[in-house]
């Protein structure tokens, strides 16, 4: 595989079918999650680094260099090491229950993911445990999109709407409201993908998705 097909991002609108012009269009909205992801765990584990127990610090520590892998795009270093340091599969065999540990299973199955590996993608993802505003909605995200791909679209859709109420901010709920209203167009389900147009037009009204979003409501 090469490296442009390995850099490909995690998006939701792929599933649906490159004639659904109006997903094409907005694809670029889903892009900065899987940024933001990267950029919330960076503080995260600068955090553990400077005032976490000596355990948790020294996961941190091992996990960093597979973390500067995954932002520069060599996936198969960040999650197998470059053989000197370790990638997140390795922290994660050393380093478990730590949470690092943890945060390196979402670090591993968004490697997968970008590698095009859904089984292994949603296999890791899964066992990633958070209930924050941040981190957690955005791996929820990132997995319902993994389910989309394997054209699991129920358990997709499931994931996207959950992530959107957990998060509830305008970084990450549009999105998800988006992309699951993308797939109930695929499905057919012209109502249920309005409601969320709706929403994300009544409760998120600066948020890009909502720019043009009266063209998605009214064109059903």
């Amino acid at each position: 595989m090469s490296k442009k097909e390995t850099e490909k991002p995690i998006l939701a609108d792929e599933v649906l079918g490159k004639s659904e012009a109006f997903v094409i269009k907005h694809k670029n909205k889903f892009v900065g999650t899987i940024i933001a992801i990267v950029a919330i765990v960076v503080a995260y584990l600068a955090y553990n680094t400077f005032v976490a127990e000596p355990k948790e610090a020294e996961a941190a520590k091992a996990i960093f260099k597979a973390e500067q892998h995954f932002v520069n795009g060599d996936f198969e270093a960040a999650l197998n090491g470059d053989g000197i340091n370790a990638g997140f599969l390795q922290v994660i065999e050393e380093n478990g229950g730590t949470d690092a540990a943890n945060m390196a299973y979402a670090y591993a199955g968004l490697c997968f993911a970008q590698q095009q590996n859904y089984d292994e993608a949603v296999k890791y993802l899964e066992k990633y445990s958070g209930n924050d505003q941040l981190v957690s909605p955005m791996v929820k995200y990132a997995l319902g999109n993994c389910y989309a791909y394997q054209e699991n679209i129920d358990k997709a859709i499931k994931l996207l709407l959950e992530a959107a109420d957990d998060a509830e901010n305008i970084a990450v709920s549009p999105k998800c409201l988006f992309g699951a209203a993308a797939m109930y167009e695929k499905q057919g389900k012209a109502d249920k993908a309005i409601e969320l147009y709706n929403r994300i037009k009544n409760e998120y009204p600066q948020a890009p998705e909502a720019a043009n979003i009266d063209r998605f409501i009214n064109a059903k």
